[in-house]
């Protein structure tokens, strides 16, 4: 009898070995860490559930998702994931000592410790959700028009005139360029692959196109300009509109402005497009 009560005070001792305070706390709060565990994984799965429905909604009108948002949501299925698998075994791996007549403190100390580990991770996404300021932004996918094809003629008399829109292109001192002819000749082709070339050289970083047609609508150029560059303006003014959008264009290093089928004197100021020593890197053809 006295072997026996012996065996049983070492077994105890061994379960409980060492005692320190740090490691007592995780055998006290083990049942309510695991609890809290179990609330908080809840939690984040509501809140991951909200945060993919807005990733959805923006990439269905054709949003781009911000790069910590992409990074938040692969951690938070990985955390998820973690927790739902610890959760599940927590009953199994939560064994009892001496034939179930107290518990398995090494056990118990080992799963309260992971508890609280991964609670801790998991209340970090949910703050780290909380601050996310936008989910999306908008995008200004390239032109079709502006991306490499073979569909382009190159006529020997085209070439050179193609070259020498390109080496003026280039040229520091030139803002305006004129493309002009009969119609149907192709200058619209022309001044289009001009375009394409000197994006892909890389010459600009930026090519907008706005139809100008007979009779000119500066509200209609103004907005084919303004929302290529992702500006938007809820000026009625015309005037305004222009003054914002020039304020836009001086902040673009080098951009290119093809204004189209124009058939008499526009204006570019009442537009808002600047030009000369008003902005070197803008030109306008």
């Amino acid at each position: 009898m006295v072997e026996i009560i012996v065996t049983l005070v070492l077994e105890v001792v061994k379960c409980l070995a060492p005692p320190t305070e740090s490691r007592l706390r995780y055998f006290r709060n083990y049942n309510a860490n695991i609890e809290s565990l179990k609330a908080e994984m809840e939690k984040l799965r509501d809140e991951s559930t909200r945060i993919q429905r807005r990733v959805s909604e923006a990439k269905a009108k054709g949003e781009e998702i911000e790069e910590k948002v992409k990074k938040w949501v692969v951690r938070t299925d990985k955390i998820i994931d973690e927790a739902a698998k610890f959760i599940e075994d927590e009953e199994t791996n939560n064994k009892r000592c001496l034939k179930g007549l107290c518990p398995d403190f090494k056990t118990r100390y080992q799963l309260s410790k992971k508890a609280e580990t991964e609670l801790k991770a998991i209340v970090e996404l949910r703050e780290e959700a909380g601050r996310f300021d936008r989910i999306s932004y908008r995008t200004f996918p390239e032109e079709i028009w502006l991306k490499p094809h073979k569909g382009y003629e190159s006529f020997e008399s085209r070439l050179s005139t193609l070259k020498a829109i390109q080496n003026a292109l280039s040229d520091l001192n030139v803002s305006i360029i004129g493309v002009y002819g009969m119609g149907g000749i192709g200058k619209t082709t022309l001044v289009k692959e001009v375009a394409r070339k000197v994006k892909e050289d890389k010459l600009f970083d930026q090519v907008v196109f706005s139809e100008v047609s007979q009779n000119p609508n500066i509200k209609i150029i103004q907005g084919d300009i303004a929302e290529k560059l992702g500006l938007v303006s809820c000026e009625k003014v015309e005037t305004r509109r222009a003054n914002r959008l020039y304020e836009r264009l001086k902040r673009e290093k080098k951009i290119l402005i093809v204004l189209d089928n124009i058939w008499k004197h526009v204006d570019l100021e009442s537009i808002g497009i600047p030009f000369g020593d008003e902005h070197k890197g803008c030109k306008d053809y």
